[in-house]
């Protein structure tokens, strides 16, 4: 029989090359780690990953060059109430005649002005603006209407009008309002 300390000393030495034999593989490893790295290829390009097929709408940042505009000019009497009414606040409606006579709503077609100018001969001009698509071109007849608000009473009503005939062409009408 052997002594028990044989066994644990014939222990303890297998332990301790166990532990060196690692730990000199692991810095072997470590201090070839980079001689071996520059020999090896990288890895092939992973594939492009595909990308969405679908195409964006075009949004105009203006209206087509193949259509025309209508034009508003208010021209606000020397009178005008200014501290009471703004003209911002006024509403402005574009109508169609239809074949029985009745004068209609044009949709889309109202709103307020677009700007004021103060001229020195003509003095104060109001200004709202409506693109005519092309399909539209010289119909008629139409109207404008201005009114004291969306809901307020009317101001002005243009004389009938149509459309343009061609395409980049303007329309311009004359609207007066007094006090």
């Amino acid at each position: 029989m052997e002594p028990i300390y044989g066994k644990q000393n014939n222990s303890h030495a297998r332990h301790f090359a166990l532990v060196i034999g690692v730990s000199g593989a692991l810095l072997a490893s470590a201090w070839l780690s980079p001689s071996i790295m520059a020999t090896v290829a990288p890895p092939p390009p992973l594939p492009p990953v595909p990308t969405a097929t679908s195409t964006p709408i075009p949004r105009p940042t203006s209206p087509p060059v193949t259509g025309s505009f209508i034009e508003l000019h208010v021209q606000f009497s020397q009178a005008w109430p200014w501290g009471e009414v703004h003209w911002q606040e006024l509403w402005t409606i574009v109508q169609w005649q239809d074949g029985k006579g009745a004068w209609r709503n044009v949709e889309g077609w109202h709103g307020t002005l677009d700007s004021v100018v103060v001229e020195e001969e003509s003095g104060v001009i109001g200004y709202k603006t409506w693109w005519v698509a092309e399909d539209d071109l010289g119909t008629g007849p139409f109207r404008w209407q201005v009114y004291r608000s969306p809901v307020g009473r009317l101001l002005a009503a243009s004389e009938p009008f149509d459309l343009p005939r061609c395409a980049r062409e303007t329309t311009s009408v004359e609207v007066t309002l007094g006090p």
